[in-house]
């Protein structure tokens, strides 16, 4: 899911989680050795969850804290998971039709949440639920790159149609999806556990939904093991529940059957608290009792290097299959000229970036957008990369970087034009990179407008508008969706994709032969065939040098002493369904 400041991708990742490489801890990612019941409390710095909309969840916060705790979808990801597992559905979806139609049958019976426990969960909710997520007034980020396929859309989205006519419900207990073409995505249930799929009953949503902005996310219909505390009697959210940026507190729901889950829900009560610093924060939680991390990377570097030393196993530090990079937008000059862009990537030192957040216990060096663990890994090149002169020397080498903008028309090798725009995170360690990312092209001759922003604006205000006129943003990343390469590129590479408000294709990539390969990609239902085929586009985009990648970097939780934490593979943060106290 994406982690992103930005996204999860669920998650882009200008990451508010993170980090680092190969190490990993004694901190075990089962749910053994806990016992149920007790509270706990999570530390966010960022301010944590976006929305309490299920329809426009898609940042590692969202994810984390909401998505995988109060709502059920579709399919789902137990702990150690690396593809999706039935959760409201009952087994895996069956194909016919070459894989164009996906029919899934759904568990009887399911109730949800007071005021609403009368409510059985049915087929409509998920049609309703899928086709909210079109709504501008919901806002998501991943429907069109993941749904677009489905038969009927197109019509739904330009208003000559009222539904989406590929979304049918034979009966309450199941679901027909038609696609126009064979989704990979959709046949394998990866793109059928995003939180689009969490049932939505209309008769409740409706309403909300035709406002400009949607408020279903404070009247929503719980499924999952827990509910925002409050909402019992009325069904709406109250301030005792939830406060935005400060408090999201969390009680169990009474209509949960646990029969029904593969989430064990130790906790009776799951509490986060918002608008922490950093470094407070971090040594709460190491030295206390009953704390987890939340939104913000790792601890800062000293604590870090000290609870490496003393308190290894309160962390879990594993890779996240995400990437940390660098947007160069294509439709602000200079860096329309591929040369220009090649010239920057050269110049930077990525070992230096990577210091600034913790040096090599943080991941590998990055030379490609595909992060180890994920499929087509190794044909893109693996640790060693495609074998672009322009990402061939992580320290940089200025040199090969004036040879490039020689190429593109400076006789000097050195920028001679107007200043650019450069908008970096304000909040550490991201701002120790933006900062250390400036220096270095400076020595290329760019003049910049290098701006350090809010955490919660870098994306909303500047980088993922592009109207905002955005050169480069340093401060990046992005992760994946679900264990399928597409989910990795197609959202940040492809011209479809690029929207006014909430792009995530921040370099504004719009190639025709990159679009009509991912096009093609989305297709495949092989998974041979498609990792090689995302790995080729990996290739040919960073040979393009849309993004310089600098990091794939690892994630690393950690949590008080008395807490059997587990990370869930899938978005790499606590499962906080699966842990527990000991």
């Amino acid at each position: 899911m994406h982690t992103r400041i930005t996204r999860i991708g669920l998650m882009l990742i200008l990451v508010a989680a993170l980090v680092a490489s190969g190490c990993g801890s004694s901190k075990k990612s089962s749910s053994s050795g806990g016992k149920k019941g007790g509270e706990v409390t999570i530390l966010e710095a960022a301010g944590g969850v976006d929305s309490l909309d299920p329809g426009y969840w898609y940042y590692q916060t969202d994810y984390s804290d909401l998505g995988q705790t109060v709502q059920r979808q579709l399919y789902g990801w137990p702990p150690d998971a690396t593809q999706p597992v039935p959760d409201l559905a009952t087994a895996k979806p069956t194909l016919a039709n070459g894989g164009k139609t996906i029919t899934i049958k759904i568990k009887p019976g399911i109730k949800y949440a007071p005021p609403h426990q009368t409510r059985v969960v049915k087929s409509a909710d998920f049609k309703y639920a899928l086709e909210r997520c079109f709504l501008p007034s919901v806002g998501n980020g991943y429907a069109g790159v993941y749904y677009s396929g489905i038969t009927g859309v197109k019509a739904f989205q330009a208003g000559k149609a009222k539904e989406i006519s590929g979304i049918t419900t034979p009966d309450d207990s199941t679901l027909v999806i038609k696609t126009d073409q064979p989704q990979g995505v959709l046949t394998t249930g990866n793109a059928l556990a995003l939180p689009c799929t969490s049932p939505v009953p209309k008769e409740i949503a409706a309403q909300y939904d035709a406002k400009k902005t949607s408020t279903y996310g404070e009247h929503q219909a719980y499924t999952g093991p827990y509910m925002i505390a409050g909402t019992e009697k009325t069904g709406a959210v109250t301030k005792t529940g939830y406060s935005p940026g400060k408090l999201l507190a969390l009680v169990r729901n009474p209509s949960w059957d646990k029969s029904t889950d593969f989430r064990p829900a130790n906790f009776d009560k799951i509490t986060f608290k918002g608008g922490n610093d950093v470094t407070v924060a971090s040594r709460q939680i190491l030295n206390g009792q009953g704390l987890m991390s939340g939104d913000y990377a790792a601890p800062p570097t000293a604590i870090l290097k000290s609870a490496l030393a003393s308190k290894k196993d309160q962390l879990n530090i594993a890779p996240s299959q995400g990437i940390r990079f660098i947007s160069l937008n294509t439709k602000v000059k200079p860096l329309d000229n591929i040369n220009v862009r090649k010239a920057i990537t050269a110049a930077t030192d990525r070992e230096a970036l990577r210091v600034t957040r913790g040096g090599p216990t943080l991941g590998p060096i990055a030379n490609h957008l595909i992060p180890p663990e994920m499929p087509g890994f190794e044909e893109a090149g693996g640790l060693q990369g495609p074998g672009y002169d322009f990402l061939a020397n992580p320290k940089g080498d200025l040199n090969l970087a004036k040879s490039y903008m020689k190429k593109a028309g400076y006789k000097s090798g050195l920028y001679s034009g107007p200043p650019i725009l450069v908008i970096s995170d304000n909040q550490d360690p991201a701002s120790k990179t933006g900062q250390a990312f400036a220096e270095q092209i400076k020595q290329l001759g760019f003049k910049l407008n290098f701006r350090q922003v809010q955490h919660a604006d870098v994306i909303s205000k500047f980088c993922g508008t592009p109207k905002a006129g955005v050169a480069i943003c340093p401060t990046l990343g992005w992760g994946k969706d679900f264990f399928d390469s597409q989910s990795m590129l197609d959202p940040i590479l492809n011209g479809k994709n690029i929207v006014p408000v909430g792009n995530t294709n921040e370099p504004q990539a719009n190639d025709p032969t990159l679009n009509a390969a991912m096009d093609k990609a989305e297709t495949l239902v092989d998974p041979t065939a498609r990792a090689k085929a995302w790995a080729a586009i990996d290739k040919q985009a960073t040979g393009q040098a849309f993004y310089i990648p600098w990091l794939w970097d690892n994630q690393i939780n950690f949590a008080s002493k008395n807490v059997n934490g587990v990370k869930n593979k899938f978005n790499s943060s606590w499962d906080l369904t699966a842990s527990s106290l000991k």
